[in-house]
């Protein structure tokens, strides 16, 4: 193996295992592990009984209003931890991509998994539900690419009160702002001589796409008789593969904006 590419691993292996013990202190993991667990349990004392699908439309709420943001401020708080030794860090032979690249994966390790939480409870109390699973598994690169979000905030804006203002205005860009736009333009003469962009616009988020997601394949609804055109027909036929390719083109994209960030100051 090459010199250089042996001290990169090593430095980014470093810096997961640092990263996963700096989190044992991190007050922003074990409220997000919390609000994962109590959204688990709530959804299966609130649901109907043996009703599934009620089970699914609470998760994906609670995902979407409260998880989603504490995955952003769990990924800030990453970012910010090591702010007073950034400096150093880029003195460091092996360059600073070891150190966000470790950052990102340890930030995966510990919010992909922790999104079991949510049906762990249905499947002790009612069962395992392939359904639920898959709806875990959104949230999972859901929660990824909003943690990644955080990061890439944080390492880019690094005094802490503007980082947090700016993340959370992220977060309620992609929450609200979006549907929002589109709702008020919705009615227009072009949106729809030009529906193709206004869906494309919707399944670019990953929120939106998560949600629809579902309810195409929780709910198994069907529009293609509205005549919205192939992009919708499309997207009706295959909800899960959008998402996935969604959240993996956010991903990617935060990641990358997280390595640009860290390099910015400096260059």
């Amino acid at each position: 193996m090459n010199a250089n590419v042996a001290d990169f691993l090593h430095a980014t292996t470093a810096t997961v295992g640092r990263e996963c013990l700096s989190h044992r202190v991190n007050r922003f993991l074990y409220g997000h592990l919390a609000l994962l667990a109590t959204a688990g349990v709530a959804a299966v004392l609130v649901a109907p009984e043996d009703e599934e699908r009620g089970v699914a439309w609470f998760l994906l709420y609670a995902v979407m209003y409260a998880i989603s943001l504490s995955a952003v401020l769990l990924g800030l708080s990453s970012a910010q931890a090591e702010r007073e030794e950034a400096a150093f860090l880029h003195t460091q032979p092996s360059g600073i991509r070891p150190w966000v690249i470790g950052k990102a994966v340890g930030l995966a390790a510990l919010v992909m998994p922790s999104a079991l939480l949510l049906v762990v409870p249905w499947w002790v109390a009612g069962g395992w539900s392939s359904t639920l699973l898959g709806l875990a598994a959104g949230a999972a690169g859901v929660c990824l690419v909003l943690a990644w979000l955080g990061l890439a905030v944080g390492l880019w804006i690094r005094e802490p009160v503007r980082g947090l203002i700016t993340a959370v205005a992220c977060w309620f860009a992609l929450l609200f702002a979006t549907d929002l736009l589109l709702l008020l333009v919705a009615g227009s003469p072009w949106v729809q001589a030009h529906p193709a962009v206004w869906v494309a616009t919707l399944m670019a988020n990953p929120l939106d796409a998560l949600r629809v997601s579902v309810l195409f394949s929780v709910e198994r609804a069907v529009f293609n008789t509205l005549g919205a055109g192939t992009l919708v027909t499309w997207w009706t036929q295959h909800p899960v593969l959008w998402l996935a390719s969604c959240l993996f083109a956010w991903a990617a994209g935060m990641l990358a904006l997280a390595l640009r960030a860290a390099r910015a100051p400096f260059d």
